[in-house]
Order: structure tokens, then sequence, then C-alpha cells
């Protein structure tokens, strides 16, 4: 029991299920609504998304492992109590778990591209898994460029189940076109919002394990620009997030949804004050691990509310 603790704790199995839980409000909330109003018929059937998603969840999960590999020494100092590998997980398993992961989600990606007649978007996920073993290895590590690749891949998860939309990008007929020009607008801002919500919670995170990272020689933004300026920098792009925020609202009002433009403030606005509100009185590890747990919480409402707007499409 132990040892299966460990090893759902090592791939980060909530990260997963939240990826699971994204791309399939990506498919079933916004693209396949979207554009069954105008007739098309959804790329892939049911079968082979599930093998989408799972091998993006494979790749994730890999991506977990190789970190926990190369961090062993780092997270001693940061998160002494959670270091498995070495204490209940050998090196070898690690590294076992990492390239069963990595493969067997690399020829799935390839099936599933082969399978959508688009053989070149197989290689999306064996180049993914190639940026997390430089990330992990000493991407992480450079001033500002791990906290970039993070959030490009955070962003990237929603992103990729447009790609494999035929209909979004070789529309059959205007309808369609319409219907596939409001679903990459949709998919885009959604990404944009993942990208810089995963950005500031990177950020966060680098200024909760500042000590760990400075003994073991990493150029963290907060290393290099000092933690001051990256809480500048973090409520920079909280306060930019909340212009976004504001001015999707300010469309919805202009067009008389009231309601859309509460369940925006409720949802999403709420916890991104709040987590503002305690990045200013963040000073220690302690708070600034509170910080990043109230940003995770905005990412997740923010992606729930891809099951508010389907439920407007439904009227």
């Amino acid at each position: 029991m132990q040892k299966l603790i460990a090893f759902l704790r090592l791939i980060r199995s909530l990260n997963l299920l939240f990826i699971v839980l994204t791309q399939c409000s990506v498919q079933y909330f916004i693209i396949k609504p979207i554009l069954a109003q105008a007739g098309a018929v959804p790329t892939l059937d049911e079968l082979h998304f599930i093998l989408l998603v799972a091998a993006t969840v494979l790749i994730a999960a890999a991506g977990y492992v190789i970190n926990d590999y190369f961090d062993v020494k780092v997270d001693e100092v940061n998160k002494p109590g959670r270091i498995f590998i070495d204490r209940v997980i050998t090196r070898r398993a690690a590294m076992l778990l990492h390239q069963m992961f990595t493969g067997t989600g690399v020829l799935l990606a390839l099936y599933v591209a082969w399978h959508a007649g688009n053989f070149k978007l197989g290689f999306i996920h064996p180049i993914v898994a190639a940026f997390l073993w430089f990330y992990s290895t000493g991407y992480k590590r450079k001033l500002l460029l791990g906290n970039l690749l993070v959030a490009f891949l955070t962003g990237f998860v929603i992103l990729i189940v447009a790609l494999y939309e035929k209909s979004l990008f070789n529309p059959m007929n205007a309808a369609v076109q319409r219907a596939a020009y409001s679903t990459i607008v949709i998919v885009f801002a959604y990404f944009i919002f993942a990208f810089l919500v995963s950005l500031a919670r990177e950020l966060v995170k680098d200024m909760e394990d500042v000590e760990g990272d400075r003994s073991f020689g990493s150029k963290t933004v907060p290393i290099a620009m000092g933690v001051y300026r990256t809480k500048g920098l973090v409520y920079g792009i909280l306060v930019f997030i909340l212009m976004l925020l504001i001015y999707i609202q300010w469309i919805e009002i202009s067009g008389g949804d009231f309601i859309s433009a509460l369940t925006v403030f409720t949802t999403v606005e709420f916890p991104v004050l709040v987590s503002l509100y305690l990045l200013r009185q963040a000073s220690t590890s302690a708070q600034f691990h509170s910080v990043s747990s109230v940003i995770k919480v905005v990412m997740f409402m923010g992606i729930l509310t891809m099951l508010y707007f389907y439920l407007l499409i439904r009227g």
C-alpha cells in the first residue's frame, strides 16, 4: 500500500485527473457542441479521443517522474516530506516508469494521428516529452525559461484537442467556417488564460522554493531579481488576468447577460482577488504555498466555466 500511495503521488495523480477533465471539457463542452450546431462530425470518435487523452496523461506522468528523478537533492531541502525516489521507489524503477510512460504515450499519439489522417500531429507528444526531459535536466534552473515552458505546455493541453479537429482548419461550408472561427477564438482564449495562470503559479512556486534552489545554484527569477520584484511580476500577471476577465464581463453585460458576468466573478475573479491579497502578505515558504494553492483553484474554476458555457449553448 505504501508503494501504491508513493506511486500515485510521484505521478501527481490529481494533476493527471485535471488534465483528463481539461481535455474532456474542451472536447465535449466547446468543440463538439459548437460544431454540432453547424452539422459537423468530430474527427475523433469516442475511443480515439480517449486514446489521445491517455497519450497526454502518460507523457505528463513521465514528466513528473523524471522531474522528481533529477530533483532528489533539491527536494531534500524544499520538500523533505515529499521525496519518494530513493526512499520508497528505486531510481532504476523510476527511470523504467519514465521510459514505459513515454514510449506508450508516443505510440498512442502516433496511432491517433494516423487514424485522424494527419500523421504529423503524432510528433507533438514526443516533442513535448523531450521538452519535459530537458526541463527536468536544466531548463527549470534557467532564468524564466522553465517557467515559460511549463506555462506553455499547461495551455497546450487545451490547444492539442483543437489541433486534432479537421473541421476547425478545413471547414466544409460557410456554417462550419463560422462555427470553427468561434471555436478557435474560445479555445485560444482558454489557452491564454491557462498560460498566464500557470506562469503566475510557477513564479510563486519558485518563491516558495527559493532557499533550496539557491543552495543548488539555480538561476530562478526570485534568485536573479529578488523575491520583492518577483512578487511584483506575479502581481502584474494576476492583475492582467483580472483585466481580461473584466473585459469578458463587459462583453457579457453589453449583451444583457448579467448572469454570465456574475458567474465569471464568483468562480474566477474572486479567487484571483484572494490570491492577490495573499500574495501581498506572503513572505514565508508556507505563505507562498498558500498563494500557489489559491492560484491552482483559479485554474480549476476557469476550466469549469466551460461547463457553464456549454449549458448556455444548449439553451
